[in-house]
């Protein structure tokens, strides 16, 4: 895989408003749409979450907050508190990238087989890494 663009960068924050107001506020990024999401994880809890979404240049900036259950985003907050959480790319082939990446040492999150996926790239610089379809 040859990464030639950060597509979206994905914060987890614990009040949407309050940081669409201060990065508005303060750094003039805007404007902003928002989106619901919810349903039950494999253990049949409900979640829901919140989204806001603006772009800085070609780079999507993601924030999402979590209004019920328990998400990915609600560990990472317990854990380091608010902040950077993943940063995206579009690929061709997630399925046969997630195989590449998890034989190269990298580990395995979530994979929505097709769709998308999250991993972890562990070692040196640590960071999560969302691979996800290219947009038609």
């Amino acid at each position: 895989m040859q990464v030639r663009s950060i597509d979206h960068i994905s914060y987890a924050v614990t009040d949407i408003e309050a940081t669409v107001e201060a990065w508005s506020r303060l750094y003039g990024m805007g404007p902003w749409t928002y989106q619901e999401n919810g349903g039950t994880d494999a253990k049949g809890r409900p979640w829901k979450i919140r989204m806001a979404f603006t772009s800085v240049g070609t780079t999507e900036v993601e924030l999402v907050q979590c209004l019920e259950g328990r998400i990915f985003q609600s560990k990472f907050i317990d854990k380091w508190g608010e902040g950077l959480h993943h940063i995206g790319f579009f690929v061709d082939d997630v399925d046969a990238e997630v195989e590449r990446l998890v034989a190269d040492g990298a580990g395995l999150i979530i994979h929505d087989p097709g769709r998308f996926a999250y991993l972890d790239a562990g070692g040196p610089g640590g960071a999560i890494f969302e691979l996800m379809k290219k947009r038609s």
